[in-house]
């Protein structure tokens, strides 16, 4: 018998076998390719394909390995991302999962389900529409739009409770790693020792144990960022994918390009289970879909116990002579400490300065690789302070004389995270609010300050207990943290985003603020937002100082359509990147004549990537822009096709077009 072969970490969809045994669809075996051997996965059986010298299968390591619903989900797959399924596989079981293991035991046992609170009027009407889709065994989509605060998570919990009781399971998707314990904390109490939580900080030996225990049906509720999404769970009735606009669930570096939530969508469809997607602030492409009928809409327009949403204000700080933390922030930093209240500082630039330029003949740092200005990192050890380049991970030394003219005035322009925590203890210490030069009441959030393993728990931590007032930071202050003490928001630049040449600026823009805000007044005490922006007439800031997402969405919505942009066609961004900068553009300009040829079909380059250099290569991208029922076959030629002396990548749905 012949059989079709899919093996992960090659450029193949299938390569044909000759065994002796009774395989099947799903069967996990080893085969030789090319002087090694490795694993497969059987996609068919009793295959008709005529090639020479097909090989023998070697082993069969396991029997069922994959079932047929999420076999047909990466063929899916491959054929939408315009990917082979060797690549597909290569992402949905990693190597180190697929070694031998052996099986630890783990005693099952039906949950405890700890008592819940009360659901409000909106959020029971979400669970009974959600639980008839459960009790009718059905495929059913549903955007759970609810404002900050407004008790989405419980939704969830509600809903998953219902499933464990009729023996089901639940897979809940989180946009990051960092997100994973929050959410996991929320589940533990109410479901105890039935989840398990699964993601890339584990050791190899934990992970593999534990996804051969979800697979085995040992866990009924599994929560993980978007990798989760591939596991085989058995009797799966129900996908949760939280905070669904983020864009950590789209995959960036690897091929296939794929959006975990849309794959969720997908695998709900094929398994014919239901899919809850949550947000405060959707993505363009989910709201929409509730109205041509795709998902069905549950509002929750309210917080929990009726709280009233933060009051937002605008400062527009053209107006202002301070730089950085205008005096009408500083008030209100210090009125909220006196209060003994706690504040949140959002800014999306880690570091100390983004430039350092020469005042007196412009010279500016830049990586000598990417050509773009060099991050100012200060260390409290003046001798490990360094430039840094954001892309590229290149360090550079401290300049203190001008390289180009010689002169000793050298300055840091702008400010990160890092200096707006040296000011705020500067503003904390001249206010009387610290004591103490050891002791700060500010920690900071960002990428830099959660390296080590264990840190960002410490800090947050630190900031739920009270020991610190005001946390700083990055995106990752904007997750879904629900302190009660917190009643003062402060966004330092609201316009950082906004500036990106993508026409999604706007929505993410529109996002982070509203995310952000949604951080202040979640307790007892009313909450303020104050919103620092060069542009304060820009739509998405007056939006999000109205938290009005249905009049934002309006906006939004005639801009693409008179753009004809998403969600009203399809982009497949083509990028090309190597060495020999004349070399890539002459294979950009041959792939665009080749797409040219294809017909209905508009095609935009190429052009020069908004990062043009990173380190040694040169980038260049084309788009495609189709209609929404474009048949993706059309394109498959480029998945063979093999530029000279560069690598493509191929990106369908884009979130960043350049």
């Amino acid at each position: 018998m012949k059989v079709d072969v899919a093996i992960p970490r090659t450029k193949f969809d299938f390569l044909t076998y000759f065994t002796e045994e009774n395989l099947a669809s799903g069967d996990l075996i080893m085969v030789p390719i090319r002087n090694k051997v490795k694993y497969g996965i059987v996609i068919n059986k009793n295959s008709q394909r005529e090639v020479a010298g097909i090989k023998k299968v070697q082993e069969l390591v396991e029997k069922n390995f994959i079932p047929d619903n999420l076999l047909r989900l990466y063929k899916w797959m491959a054929e939408y991302y315009l990917a082979s399924l060797g690549e597909v596989l290569r992402l949905a079981l990693p190597s180190k999962i697929l070694r031998k293991y052996e099986m630890v035991e783990r005693q099952v046992r039906a949950p405890l389900l700890a008592k819940a609170p009360k659901p409000n009027y909106q959020q029971g009407i979400a669970i009974s529409k959600i639980s008839g889709a459960l009790q009718a065994n059905r495929y059913a989509a549903f955007l759970l739009y609810g404002i900050t605060g407004s008790g989405k998570t419980e939704v969830y919990l509600r809903c998953v409770e219902k499933v464990l009781r009729t023996d089901g399971r639940a897979l809940v998707l989180v946009p990051e790693i960092s997100m994973t314990p929050l959410l996991f904390e929320r589940f533990e109490e109410r479901f105890h020792d039935d989840v398990a939580t699964i993601h890339s900080t584990l050791t190899d030996k934990e992970r593999r144990r534990l996804w051969y225990a979800i697979k085995e049906g040992k866990y009924s509720v599994v929560i993980g960022p978007r990798s989760t999404v591939f596991i085989p769970i058995p009797d799966l009735k129900i996908i949760i994918v939280d905070e669904e606009h983020d864009q950590s669930y789209k995959e960036h570096t690897r091929m296939p390009h794929y959006n975990a939530r849309d794959v969720a969508v997908t695998r709900s469809k094929l398994e014919n289970i239901v899919a809850v997607l949550g947000s405060a602030t959707p993505q363009i492409e989910s709201y929409h879909n509730t109205e041509i009928g795709k998902y069905e809409l549950l509002d929750l327009k309210e917080r929990i116990d009726a709280r009233p949403l933060p009051e937002i204000e605008i400062i527009d700080i053209r107006q202002e002579t301070k730089p950085y933390i205008s005096p009408k922030m500083e008030a209100q930093i210090e009125t909220t400490l006196k209060n003994n209240e706690q504040i949140i500082i959002f800014l999306n630039r880690r570091g100390f300065a983004p430039s350092l330029i020469c005042p007196h003949c412009g010279y500016t740092a830049k990586c000598p690789f990417c050509n773009l200005p060099l991050v100012y990192h200060k260390s409290e050890k003046k001798e490990k302070s360094s430039l840094s380049c954001h892309i590229c991970s290149h360090q550079a030394r401290i300049r203190s004389i001008c390289p180009k003219c010689g002169r000793g005035t050298l300055l840091y322009r702008g400010a990160g995270t890092q200096r707006i925590e040296e000011l705020l203890n500067k503003i904390l210490r001249e206010k009387e609010l610290t004591t103490s030069k050891e002791e700060s009441l500010v920690v900071r959030l960002d990428r830099d300050s959660v390296r080590r393993k264990g840190r960002l728990q410490t800090i947050l931590k630190t900031f739920e207990q009270g020991k610190a007032k005001i946390l700083l930071g990055t995106q990752l202050v904007t997750k879904g943290f629900d302190f009660h003490d917190v009643t003062l928001v402060g966004i330092v630049n609201a316009d950082i985003i906004l500036h990106l040449p993508d026409f999604r600026s706007g929505e993410r823009t529109f996002q982070v603020l509203t995310q952000v805000a949604g951080r202040s007044g979640r307790g007892k005490k009313a909450g303020k937002v104050l919103v620092q922006t060069y542009h304060p007439e820009q739509y998405s800031t007056i939006f999000g100082q109205l938290q009005d997402y249905a009049r934002f969405y309006e906006q939004e919505l005639q801009v693409r359509k008179e753009l004809d942009f998403p969600p009203f066609t399809r982009l497949i961004l083509i990028r090309l990147k190597g060495e020999d900068e004349e070399n890539v553009w002459g294979e950009a300009k041959k792939i665009y004549r080749m797409l040219n040829e294809l017909g209905k079909a508009e095609i935009f380059g190429p052009n020069r990537s908004f990062y043009y250099k990173i380190r040694k290569d040169y980038r260049v991208f084309i788009i495609i822009k189709v209609r929404k029922d474009y048949p993706h076959r059309k394109l498959r030629f480029l998945t063979n096709y093999k530029p000279t002396k560069c690598s493509i990548e191929i990106d369908v749905d884009p979130l960043d077009v350049f």
